[in-house]
């Protein structure tokens, strides 16, 4: 058994939901002390929900909320944990591996036949030890692929 997924992804979702809060507290706290609020609130509430809906929408966007907590490779299958959900991904559920670069940050996106409690993609950070090396993502996203390749041939003669 094997970790694919950096081992401190939940603390790095957090981190950024609270680092985005911490943001916002800091530019309504000052408008929050200013005696003037108490005449004229509006504005500097408008102020405050739009940067609240901004942070929102980059993170939604960003979808931090769907990264996996944990992927282990077992050999034959890999076990994925998100928040309390576990699921065990068989190789010959899995259509495609792939691998994003998004502001300097990788993903690997597996890309499922049937849907599971996750939905038909599950995504998640790799090992921290890959972020610096592209060609050692692209070797782990062609290495699932291939055993995803070989398990759904081996589950088809099966079935022949």
């Amino acid at each position: 058994m094997q970790a694919l997924s950096f081992k401190n992804t939940p603390l790095f979702k957090r981190g950024i939901w609270l680092s985005a809060s911490a943001l916002t507290a800091c530019v309504a706290v000052p408008f929050l002390l200013d005696s003037d609020l108490r005449q004229n609130p509006l504005p500097n509430l408008f102020g405050v929900c739009v940067l609240s809906v901004f942070f929102g929408y980059y993170l939604w966007k960003a979808r931090l909320h769907r990264l996996a907590d944990e992927v282990i490779d077992c050999d034959d299958c890999l076990k994925v944990r998100r928040g309390r959900t576990e699921e065990v991904i068989h190789f010959s559920n899995i259509a495609g591996v792939e691998v994003s670069t998004g502001a300097g940050i990788h993903r690997f996106t597996l890309r499922l036949r049937e849907p599971t409690r996750f939905g038909l993609r599950i995504e998640f950070l790799p090992q921290a030890s890959l972020w610096a090396n592209p060609s050692g993502l692209q070797r782990l996203a062609a290495s699932l692929s291939e055993r995803a390749n070989q398990a759904k041939a081996a589950a088809g003669s099966d079935r022949a």
